[in-house]
């Protein structure tokens, strides 16, 4: 088959795959279909003639199912479907996740949560969320959580959740004046190490279980935050820390540290 015909394929399968995801796995007569779809008769009928003519649908005694290719392209239609809808959601995370070798479409099965109308530290209750049910915590941060959750976070540091963390020099310069003490106090007890570097891309979790991405704001609020369990991310995520903390200086060698 031509490049062209694969293109008219590819064309034919996004504009019908309402079509192709009510025939997956199971056959349907023209009349199911369309109360499916939704639509007239007779653009039933059209729609059926098209997909047919591209082989990708066959007609089987009275119904109509997906043919072998029909199955594979149905499949890369709605990955395509689902890596399209977690780049939109992703929206401020983009232009640093460019900036590294993930592949967007690794995070299309993420849990992606952004910030509503009224709610604007939901993808921070995703994050403490997920920091109660681990043990461990590593990653890099451009900005400190928001305020409402800092006693909770540092509380878990002293129970014994082991935390390593790369900030932004102004950030570790805010945490130095604000919280010295418990600061010193959880480095010393071997629970927490903090880091330094002057490039930081977003906000990256590495938890037990699971790892998580978050993009902020102008003004530093957490608009959103993707985490997976995948072991591919996994990898990725743990990569990019190493790459970072490599070059990271530790709090240690701060001016204002007295430890």
């Amino acid at each position: 088959m031509s490049d062209s015909g694969n293109s008219e394929i590819v064309v034919t399968a996004v504009k019908r795959a309402d079509t192709l995801h009510a025939l997956a796995g199971r056959s349907l007569t023209r009349a199911e279909l369309q109360d499916e779809i939704d639509v007239s008769r007779t653009t039933t009928h059209r729609i059926v003639r098209e997909l047919a003519d591209k082989t990708l649908i066959r007609r089987v005694g009275g119904t109509y199912e997906l043919t072998p290719l029909g199955r594979i392209v149905a499949r890369e239609v709605e990955h395509l479907q689902d890596t399209v809808t977690a780049a939109e959601k992703l929206g401020a995370l983009l232009p640093s996740l460019d900036r590294t070798d993930i592949d967007v479409e690794l995070l299309a099965d993420a849990t992606i949560t952004v910030q509503e109308s009224g709610d604007p530290y939901r993808p921070v209750r995703r994050f403490v969320s997920l920091l109660r049910d681990s043990g461990t915590l590593r990653g890099f941060d451009t900005t400190t959580i928001a305020p409402m959750y800092v006693d909770e976070i540092r509380d878990s540091i002293l129970d014994g959740m082991r935390t390593e963390i790369i900030y932004l020099p102004p950030v570790i310069d805010q945490i130095l004046d604000d919280h010295h003490d418990a600061t010193e106090a959880a480095i010393e007890s071997g629970q927490l190490d903090l880091y330094i570097h002057d490039e930081l891309p977003f906000g990256l979790a590495i938890f037990d279980d699971r790892v998580g991405v978050g993009g902020y704001d102008e003004t530093g609020v957490l608009r959103v935050f993707a985490d997976t369990d995948s072991p591919q991310v996994r990898s990725w995520a743990e990569s990019l820390y190493e790459e970072y903390h490599d070059k990271a200086t530790s709090i240690r060698e701060h001016d204002n540290w007295a430890g």
